[in-house]
């Protein structure tokens, strides 16, 4: 997985995933605006990576997802990422699973803590309840900032 996030990171073009990806939402959808569709591919992400997360750990798949919600977003604002933003989109996408990885096991740590005499089932079901809403909220956020920068309140304009 780390190979098809760092030959996105290097690559002239969008990966064909995210071009087909974008593709289809919009033939699906030709009625939404661009940061409508950019909130759907977050929301997408976010529910992807929770759901995985919930399951158990995978970093590098959740850091390919959130490096292709990155470039995706870029793609819909209509001026796709530059070679220096889209190192920048695996950099923080990689620093994005990792902090999450790392909040989804204190949440863990956390729940194991519960009190299991009156509920056996509270434990387990905290934890994945848990683990899946800390990564489904670092994804909503990364998507956030995502199209805050490339919406044009945050990019450089050339």
């Amino acid at each position: 997985m780390y190979e098809a996030l760092a030959a996105a990171a290097f690559s002239p073009e969008d990966p064909e995933q995210v071009v087909e990806a974008v593709g289809r939402l919009r033939r699906r959808n030709p009625d939404l605006s661009r940061d409508e569709l950019a909130c759907r591919l977050a929301g997408r992400t976010a529910l992807l990576c929770g759901a995985i997360a919930a399951l158990g750990e995978h970093v590098a798949f959740q850091a390919l997802a959130l490096d292709r919600l990155l470039l995706s977003i870029a793609r819909v604002s209509g001026r796709p990422a530059s070679p220096l933003e889209r190192a920048g989109a695996a950099a923080a996408s990689v620093l994005a699973a990792g902090m999450a990885e790392g909040l989804r096991r204190g949440a863990l740590r956390t729940s194991r803590l519960l009190p299991a005499r009156r509920a056996s089932l509270l434990p387990p079901v905290a934890s994945v309840l848990a683990a899946g809403a800390v990564t489904y909220g670092a994804a909503q956020l990364l998507g956030l900032a995502a199209r805050r920068y490339f919406f044009g309140r945050g990019r450089p304009r050339t």
